[in-house]
Formats: structure tokens, sequence, C-alpha cells
């Protein structure tokens, strides 16, 4: 007894303090390692800013499936059993729907690093233009180089800018590297190929003793005319999306209702259907496509909050 007491405290002990990644590896580590897909995640990962490692994370997708499958399986069971009672073709139903959501959301889970790069990117390009001259001002002032990191990263306002501009200074005032160093190393963990090839374009006038303050001064002029044409395209963008929500939910919703009220007089439908059809469209489908095209203008948006 003592020992199998002993054996479970250390067992607890072993997973206690671990996060979610770490305890999806000590379970399914093994079929990880066997998976090809995992290899040359630790990059993707690095630039998404997700701290963990390849294999750990495509052990937490596993074990997210897993989850998700059983989850999914008990509550359909349970739900379906309570209305239609034990059938064996509905377990079977209820198996191929908890299997297709399982596998669903480890489709998501694995594409996750890619949207939080994507996201990254899209911030980080819509922040240059104004970081760029910000840096430039800071350089024309007469700081020196190692500087300007230090104190871009502390204006918040610019988002992505400013957390990769800390983990640069970083690397110089912490780790001890030297400014063309640690700009190697920005560029190698960027998401942005605008701002890699800023940061290069920085290193070289460094090492070849360029004028840093021109160069930066010559890029914010390519950025701000790039971020004006990102503005005209986005308000066509809009204008357009304006129109199709006026169109397609507005009068379109308003057009079903007419219709569906009229089937009711016809005699093909019946009055509580109708207006249990009509509820659902106006407080569930209304909101559920405002929702969505509120979402698809915020990712189109040239803004980086």
């Amino acid at each position: 007894m003592k020992a199998a007491k002993k054996k479970k405290d250390k067992d607890v002990k072993k997973f206690e303090g671990q996060d979610i990644y770490s305890f999806s590896n000590a379970i399914f580590s093994s079929v990880a390692k066997k998976l090809p897909i995992y290899d040359n995640f630790d990059k993707k990962l690095r630039i998404a800013r997700i701290s963990t490692t390849g294999i750990k994370y495509g052990s937490f997708i596993i074990f997210s499936s897993f989850l998700t499958l059983f989850v999914t399986f008990v509550f359909l069971l349970a739900f379906g059993s309570a209305i239609y009672g034990i059938k064996a073709h509905l377990i079977f139903v209820y198996l191929m729907i908890a299997i297709l959501v399982s596998i669903l959301v480890g489709v998501i889970i694995y594409l996750y690093p890619n949207f939080m790069i994507s996201d990254r990117r899209a911030k980080l390009d819509n922040s240059l233009a104004f970081a760029t001259l910000y840096l430039s001002t800071i350089i024309r002032s007469g700081l020196p180089p190692q500087t300007m990191f230090k104190m871009l990263s502390r204006f918040k306002h610019y988002n992505v800018v400013s957390e990769e501009a800390d983990k640069i200074s970083s690397d110089i005032h912490v780790l001890g590297l030297d400014l063309p160093s640690a700009l190697e190393r920005a560029m190698k963990r960027s998401p942005s190929l605008n701002w890699t090839e800023l940061l290069a374009g920085l290193k070289n006038s460094i090492t070849a003793g360029g004028d840093i303050g021109k160069y930066l001064e010559e890029k914010s002029k390519g950025f701000i005319a790039d971020y004006k044409r990102k503005l005209s395209d986005f308000s066509n963008i809009l204008s357009l999306f304006m129109n199709m929500y006026i169109t397609l939910v507005i009068v379109g919703i308003v057009f079903f209702i007419i219709i569906s009220s009229l089937m009711v007089t016809v005699g093909g439908m019946s009055v509580a259907m109708v207006k249990f059809i009509q509820y659902l469209v106006i407080f569930a489908g209304l909101p559920g496509l405002t929702a969505l095209f509120i979402i698809l203008i915020k990712s189109l948006s040239p803004w980086s909050e």
C-alpha cells in the first residue's frame, strides 16, 4: 500500500507545474515524433511567439483531438439517448460526428501558428511607416544606434513593432550582443518580409558605415506611400462591403420576411413554423452575419490595433 501510494504521489508531482504542452508531450510524444509534419514546426512557433517546441505542440494537437473526440461523443450520446433512446445506428452517427469535430479541432490548432504569424505580419507592416519615421528622428537627433530600439520599445502604440524592438534591445543590453548580431537574430524570427528587409538594410548600413539616418528616412517615405495605398484600397473595399451588407443582409432579410409571410396566406407553411424561422433569422441570422462582416472588415483594416 505504501509503495503504491508513493508511486501515485510521484506521478502526481511529475505533472504538477507542467503547462498543457508538457502534459500532452508526456502522453503523446512517442506518437508526435513519428509524424514528419512537426519536424519544421520549431521555427514557425518561434515566429508566432508560441513558447514551446514542435514535438510538444504536435502532442498538444493529438491530445486536443482525442479530448474533443471523447467529450463530443459523450455529449451527443447522452443528449441523443435522452431524446431518441439508445439505438445502434445513432451511436454510429454520434461517433462519426465526434470524429469529424475532433479532426476539425486538430486542423484549427495545427493552423493556429499560421494565423498568429499572419496577424503579426499585418500589424508589423501597418506600423512600419510610423516606426521607421520615429527611428529616423532618433538617429537624426544624434543618439547612438544601439539606443533607438530601446526607445522604440517604449511606444506600445506601435504594437508588434514595439515587441520586436524590445527583443532586439534585450539581445543588446541583456545578452551583450552587438547591434548587427542582434539584427541578424531579429531577421530570423521576423514574420514580415518588409521588416526583414528594413533590418537587413540597417545592418548593412551599420557594418558598411553608411548614413543610417538617410537610409531610415528613405525607407519611411516608401512605407508611408505604401500605407497611403492601403488606406485607399481599404476605403474602396469598405464601400463595397457596405453596399453588400445593405443589399444582402438588410434588404435580404426584409424580403425574406415578406415572402415567408405570404407563404402562410398561400398555405404552404404553418404559422408557427414561419414565426420560428423568422425569429431565427432576425435574432440569430442577422447578428451572425453582422458579426461576420465586422470580422472581415477588421481583418482587412490597415490599422494595427
